[in-house]
């Protein structure tokens, strides 16, 4: 039996283009925030996310755009469906949405809350989260509080922290 299509879910925010791939248990897979629409359309169609679910769609993106103008709750409630994943990795991903919005944590917190070897391993699965902003690996740091590896660049680390209210804001 073939695993059933996802749909997407795709807006523009005030952050950029953002998006997520639908399966009918939840998000299967997210974007980070993209310059454009295209780059945004790109990475759900790698995940082989096709049409539009209209019935699902403007809440998700509803979601996204709150979540993009500070409402940082907006993303916590809503289902994921984890693609096929050890246990272990299930369990980093899903200890990631115990990270209250506004706060941080280090890679050695989440290796004791999970059971994982080393912080190290726990980084490289925490980096293959399929869900970001949904399960939030931004919130995850060095155990000195210092920004480490994102998928979206350091800065985008920084932006969506600052949003949060984890760092105070950067004037540039």
């Amino acid at each position: 039996m073939s695993p059933p299509a996802l749909t997407c879910a795709l807006t523009e925010t005030a952050l950029g283009w953002a998006g997520v791939a639908l399966s009918p248990a939840g998000i299967r897979h997210a974007t980070l925030f993209h310059r454009t629409r295209e780059a945004a359309e790109a990475e759900l169609r790698s995940v082989a996310a096709t049409e539009r679910d209209p019935e699902r769609a403007d809440e998700v993106e509803g979601l996204l755009r709150a979540y993009a103008t500070g409402s940082v709750g907006a993303l916590s409630e809503y289902p994921v469906d984890l693609p096929p994943c050890t246990p272990l990795q299930r369990r980093t991903w899903l200890a990631l949405r115990e990270i209250p919005g506004g706060e941080t944590r280090s890679y050695s917190w989440l290796a004791r809350r999970t059971g994982a070897e080393s912080p190290r391993a726990t980084g490289a699965m925490v980096g293959a989260n399929p869900v970001p902003l949904w399960l939030p690996c931004h919130r995850v740091v060095a155990a000195d509080g210092k920004l480490q590896g994102f998928g979206g660049g350091l800065a985008m680390k920084q932006a969506l922290l600052e949003l949060e209210g984890a760092l105070p804001r950067s004037f540039a």
